[in-house]
């Protein structure tokens, strides 16, 4: 069964593929809310209530793009979150947490701007050294990330770690196309200046 099968299943009453949904989607969400809290256990939070608000009204869902839906509720949690705790990330995430996705140096990427070498990629066969060292790579990116403004870096996570194109952005945030650019733009050059004054891109 495809997605849409699940929903129109979960609609009917059949819970069951709730949880196909939730593992398929979890990672996606939570690595969102990560990267928006700098925090693994808010994010964790964050995630566990996005999901939750899914399920709440499952019944009125009538969205094509499941990830999409998701990560606008995530978004908006996010923000509610930032607003509600008068801060922009400030504490590093916990390491412990899996932040770092099995697809990060592909394509369009922040990795085009830092690039690991490939034992640093999130293979499954990595080394527990290469982990680590990825992990605190990670760690260190999202200290960067938290540091710029929450538009920017909503911007930049959308556009580069979850390969939306500007269009896409501009619908799930409610702004214009120029603006999600000018976004991407001034959050790229901020970061980058960030990574060059860490000597991030010597690490």
């Amino acid at each position: 069964m495809d997605e849409r099968q699940w929903i129109h299943a979960i609609q009917k009453g059949d819970k069951q593929y709730l949880k196909d949904i939730v593992e398929k989607y979890y990672d996606d969400i939570f690595r969102f809310c990560a990267f928006q809290s700098g925090s693994g256990e808010d994010a964790y939070d964050l995630a566990q209530e996005t999901f939750l608000k899914f399920i709440r009204y499952v019944e009125g869902y009538r969205y094509r793009n499941l990830k999409g839906y998701l990560l606008t509720v995530a978004m908006n949690l996010c923000r509610d979150y930032l607003t509600e705790k008068g801060k922009r990330g400030e504490r590093e995430i916990s390491y412990d947490q899996n932040v770092s996705g099995e697809n990060g140096t592909e394509g369009d990427s922040l990795w085009e701007i830092y690039r690991p070498p490939e034992e640093f990629s999130g293979a499954e066969e990595a080394s527990p050294e290469a982990k680590s060292v990825e992990s605190d790579v990670y760690g260190r990116l999202t200290k960067l990330l938290s540091e710029l403004p929450q538009i920017q870096r909503e911007a930049l996570i959308l556009h580069y770690m979850y390969d939306m194109k500007y269009r896409e952005i501009a619908k799930l945030t409610g702004v214009t196309v120029s603006t999600v650019k000018s976004r991407v733009k001034q959050g790229t050059e901020k970061l980058r200046g960030r990574m060059e004054k860490e000597d991030f891109l010597d690490g």
